[in-house]
């Protein structure tokens, strides 16, 4: 069969009617080259019967169908998808956030540490503007922001040096600057904007070069940008768990979305590197070994009121307390300082009981494997990589947060996305969803041009 295609003015009259009803232009070409095809080799085989070519080509048509009944059905199918069950997982944990901020500001209210906080008003006030975000961001057109990802890397190193030289100081870490009234945690956020500008840089295909030397040097190059260069301001500004948090990400997306396995153990081995020249050259074993303990100590079942795992113990001892139905609504825990923060989710236990906590555990399961779901059905790999490394992030302080509340990972501040208090934190974690939900809109409306060729 003669594969170069038939051009008659009929066909592309045809073709552009069908293209009138479908309001996705990006994908009028696509619709055009697969009608075009198969257009052909109806002619094709209207020849083989016998048919002249005017003849061939009118029946060709008819049999196609009417093209205004064809363009409405693929208007349909490439129209945009809203992904309700997503946002109403998302709606529901926030709504339990604002029930617990709530709970937490009727039984702390005469305490002189919380008097005034109005957690359940500032929590509300930071859901608002997340979802004004979430709306802004869910009609933008996230395939514009792929050309500007090596600008979004370089911003949040911009941000992140700022932060160790104008930053704020808590508790030795200097993870927020201060513009205004407002707070904004640099360090917190940053894993974010990397995941979001890997997924537009680490796709790029990488050509082979030619002779050992000029690879070593391009995975050198990349090593520094992507694992040694924002290791070491993490480092500086003493953010160990943002780091870790940022690995995290970055090892999802390089193993199971841009699969640059020799990257990866590039990237690995100039860490462990650079961490043991550190250790060596620093020489600061108090340091060190206070890091170790605190990681390590959750192993110890024992503990005292001045060990590592305090916290821990008094974690188990809330949920112990708690049972199955909880100690009631609003009901004050005062074994712990930051009850709204990163033990958010053993109050709720304690207050309303593990059947609760075992409903907030599934809802974060579901939430995942709709996350999941959602990036497997994407065919835009630039937009799998947005979803996959964005969410690894909050996929991860749900599953950290919930396993140290049960003594299985180790205590630190790692907040449940939702629902624990939080102000930058909280808007981001919104905005996230708003990107999911944005990607997911358009994953109809797609070229096959901009999709992950067959392999």
């Amino acid at each position: 069969m003669n594969n170069k295609p038939v051009q008659y003015e009929s066909i592309q009259e045809y073709l552009v009617q069908v293209c009138r009803h479908v309001k996705a232009r990006d994908v009028h070409r696509d619709i055009k080259v697969e009608m075009q095809n198969h257009l052909d080799e109806l002619v094709e085989d209207k020849l083989n019967e016998g048919l002249s070519e005017e003849e061939a080509v009118r029946a060709a048509l008819v049999q196609m169908g009417d093209p205004d009944q064809i363009g409405k059905q693929l208007h349909a199918a490439h129209k945009p998808v809203m992904e309700w069950g997503l946002a109403a997982l998302v709606a529901i944990m926030v709504g339990i956030g604002l029930l617990a901020m709530y709970a937490m500001e009727f039984a702390y209210s005469d305490q002189n540490m919380y008097s005034g906080f109005q957690f359940f008003l500032k929590k509300a006030v930071f859901t608002a503007i997340g979802i004004v975000f979430i709306i802004g961001i869910y009609f933008l057109d996230y395939r514009k922001w792929e050309k500007y990802s090596w600008y979004i890397y370089s911003g949040t190193i911009f941000l992140m040096v700022s932060c160790i030289f104008y930053g704020v100081e808590i508790n030795g870490s200097k993870n927020w600057i201060t513009i205004g009234s407002f707070t904004v945690d640099v360090y917190g956020t940053s894993p974010y904007l990397f995941m979001i500008a890997f997924a537009g840089t680490l796709l790029v295909k990488h050509k082979e070069k030619q002779g050992l030397f000029r690879n070593s040097l391009y995975f050198g190059k990349m090593a520094l940008l992507y694992a040694i260069g924002p290791a070491i301001l993490y480092y500086k500004a003493n953010s160990n768990l943002n780091f870790i948090i940022y690995f995290f990400g970055l090892t999802v997306l390089m193993l199971f979305v841009a699969k640059t396995y020799k990257l990866f153990i590039t990237s690995v081995g100039s860490i462990l590197t650079a961490g043991t020249v550190f250790i060596i050259k620093i020489n600061d074993p108090v340091r060190y070994r206070s890091i170790w303990e605190r990681y390590t100590a959750f192993l110890n079942p024992t503990a005292s009121p001045d060990d590592k795992n305090y916290y821990l113990q008094k974690s188990l001892e809330s949920i112990r307390l708690g049972g199955m139905w909880g100690q009631g609504f609003g009901v004050e825990n005062r074994m712990f300082r930051y009850v709204y923060s990163e033990m958010v989710f053993t109050y709720l236990i304690y207050s309303l009981g593990l059947v609760f906590g075992i409903a907030i555990v599934l809802l974060a399961v579901l939430l995942i494997v709709k996350v999941i779901g959602m990036a497997k059905s994407l065919k835009d790999v630039y937009a799998r990589g947005l979803v996959v490394g964005s969410f690894s992030i909050i996929g991860f302080h749900f599953v950290w947060n919930i396993l140290m509340s049960f003594g299985l990972l180790p205590m630190n501040s790692m907040t449940m996305p939702f629902i624990s208090y939080g102000g930058t934190n909280a808007i981001i974690e919104l905005m996230v969803m708003g990107l999911l939900l944005s990607v997911n809109r358009r994953k109809n409306m797609i070229s096959l041009l901009n999709r992950e060729p067959s392999r």
